[in-house]
């Protein structure tokens, strides 16, 4: 043990400043309260099998983030259903092993022919692999085996978490020779820009030391793919090299290397781990796969990066250590980074990137901080994304600006539904201002007068499931309208807060044999947030800038506030339309607990559409003969 011991580089805190010290407590702490968030307990339903000859029991989960995954933290109860003459009863088990569709549970009872009604974890689930990266970087700056900040300091960990004012100065050598001016020429981008996109992309190529860091907010629907893609296609023919396109979330990642192609870039690759794609995620890259390498495959494809301009993957794959096992980044040096829902990222999950990799000249945040917020904020008040770091958002003294670049036109929704979500979530400064977000003049609706969001009256109740919520009478009349819509081919999507609502509506569409798959989702799976926990609601993820035709929306509650005093959350559900938004809740609960001043939904219904009784409002029986445009 002694000699053990003896090969460890002792904690050293002398060398450091007090400044790194609290930099390196406030990030500890933050990991240390994000860890205590997640359940200690966690009930699921599994497809099952029992392996009689090996006494192991198969557990298949419905849906990738429900899957068992070997811990050294948990336990598992297998809970039996009750037959005729025998009781249910709960026998403990122990994961043996986990493969790519579940997980082999050892157990000590004969389990043939048995039905299991569900099994229950016990324990916090193990550090992810980004979370023990990031205990590790911490342990080896209290070493002195990197450095963080002080004579010999890392740049970038200086500059974004350790404010150090006006006197802070980059690398001589990162200008040297002097980067060279890029001229961006918008008529070369297949689809046409705005003046802020434009703004965005023009300081997205600037490799200058004022423009180290790029702040990019867009609010929903303002076409943040596209600046990123027209980035993308700038720079490439400009002969850049080394970008590395970045988000928390795969699917985030997914859906930038699919505007890539639709720009018709061919010169990229994106990599997944095996994991999230195999079996699970497959049909999600159809329309990418000659690009795509997943990480099963590093061994043998990664030489395919040589000579690659582009690269996409996950935060926690660039900040892992699986690709530079591979030479990944000899073989595309990471020079420019754009962080893609920059706003959903706490920033400590940084620290592996900027500590490790030294080659970095350029990194491009892009987000907006009036989302979903980084997974724990609704608990952890102290925890920050970058939008919220004081002295990389702080207006000049000087100029009075802000150095966060705005997009300020939005194409997405019907602009009868995009004022509201300007006037109430993107105001000017003052009262009398114009508010900061506009509506395209150019969207199909934009001369509409009749009304595209809808009410519709449901005396329904909440009632709890486990640590979420449903409403059984809400959930009947989103099905009613969704075969309406079915039947006209309407394009929709349902949203609800609630995953047990989410997962009754699913049940509900297949039991009416009506379209289900990708249909219903929980509000932060529509901006493509990794699984978090919250109250008594449960998010997922599942797509980023999610939209579609219509949005169906079951609010669920019947008493308290709930999720409607979270603005953040409701500016997601109800900014994600492209013709029309159909909300069913019940008329007295809004009246009673969500009306103006206490909620986006009851700004919504008093304020914009001023109680228009007999227009937003509806019954359940009427919508059979309502039109929607």
């Amino acid at each position: 043990m002694e000699d053990r011991l003896s090969q460890v580089p002792p904690i050293d805190t002398v060398k450091l400043t007090d400044v790194v010290l609290r930099f390196l407590a406030k990030s500890s702490t933050d990991s240390f309260q994000r860890d205590q968030q997640k359940p200690t307990q966690v009930t699921r339903t599994f497809t099952t099998s029992f392996d009689k000859s090996k006494n192991r029991l198969h557990a298949q989960a419905d849906r990738y983030q429900n899957k068992i995954r070997k811990g050294k933290n948990q336990v598992t109860r297998i809970n039996v259903s009750a037959h005729p003459g025998i009781g249910g009863f709960t026998i403990a088990g122990k994961v043996a092993t986990t493969d790519r569709s579940g997980a082999q549970l050892k157990t000590d009872g004969d389990l043939a022919g048995k039905s299991i009604a569900t099994i229950t974890l016990m324990g916090r689930e193990d550090p992810t692999a980004a979370e023990a990266k990031r205990a590790q970087i911490i342990l080896m700056i209290l070493q002195g085996r990197i450095t963080a900040g002080g004579t010999d300091f890392n740049p970038w960990v200086y500059k974004i978490f350790l404010d150090p004012g006006a006197d802070f100065t980059w690398p001589i050598e990162w200008s040297q020779p002097t980067p060279r001016s890029i001229k961006f020429d918008p008529s070369k981008i297949p689809r046409p820009l705005n003046s802020s996109q434009r703004k965005a992309i023009r300081c997205m190529l600037n490799q200058t030391d004022g423009s180290r860091i790029t702040i990019i907010q867009g609010p929903p629907g303002t076409g943040k793919t596209t600046v990123i893609a027209s980035y993308v296609q700038a720079a490439v023919m400009a002969n850049l090299s080394g970008i590395w396109l970045i988000a928390q979330s795969n699917v985030a990642v997914k859906n930038i290397a699919e505007k890539l192609a639709d720009f018709g870039l061919v010169n990229w690759k994106i990599l997944v781990s095996d994991e999230f794609y195999a079996f699970w995620h497959e049909h999600l890259y159809t329309n990418i796969r000659a690009n795509l390498i997943t990480s099963e495959e590093f061994s043998t494809r990664l030489s395919e990066l040589h000579g690659c301009p582009v690269v996409l993957c996950t935060l926690s794959m660039l900040s892992g250590d699986s690709l530079r096992r591979h030479d990944a980044f000899k073989m595309v040096p990471v020079q420019s980074v754009v962080v893609d829902e920059a706003s959903q990222i706490e920033i400590g999950d940084y620290i592996p990137m900027f500590s490790t990799i030294t080659t970095i000249r350029k990194v491009t945040f892009i987000g907006d901080d009036m989302q979903l917020p980084p997974h724990g904020q609704d608990n952890i008040k102290e925890l920050q994304s970058v939008f919220e770091v004081d002295h990389l958002t702080r207006q000049d003294s000087t100029t009075g600006k802000k150095p966060i670049i705005f997009l300020d036109t939005q194409y997405r929704m019907p602009p009868q539904i995009g004022a509201f979500i300007a006037q109430t979530v993107y105001p000017g400064p003052t009262e009398e201002s114009e508010p900061l977000l506009n509506s395209s003049e150019h969207h199909p609706l934009a001369q509409e007068e009749s009304l595209l969001c809808r009410f519709v009256n449901v005396p329904g109740e909440q009632v709890s499931h486990g640590t979420s919520l449903k409403n059984v009478e809400e959930c009947k009349a989103i099905v009613q309208l969704a075969s309406i819509f079915q039947e006209e081919q309407k394009k929709f999507k349902i949203i609800t807060p609630y995953d047990a609502q989410r997962g009754l509506i699913e049940s509900e569409l297949k039991q009416a044999e009506l379209e289900w798959g990708d249909k219903c989702f929980n509000v932060d799976s529509f901006q493509g947030m990794s699984i978090s926990f919250f109250e008594d609601v449960i998010f997922t993820y599942l797509s980023v800038g999610n939209e579609e035709d219509y949005i169906l929306i079951s609010l669920v509650r019947s008493r308290d506030l709930g999720f409607l005093a979270d603005k953040r959350r409701m500016n997601v559900m109800l900014s994600r339309c492209k013709r029309g938004m159909v909300i069913f809740t019940n008329k007295a609960y809004i009246t009673k607990y969500a009306g103006p001043g206490k909620s986006l939904v009851g700004e919504l219904i008093f304020k914009y559409y001023e109680g228009d009784e007999g227009g937003a409002w509806m019954e359940v029986e009427e919508l059979k003969k309502t039109q929607f445009v």
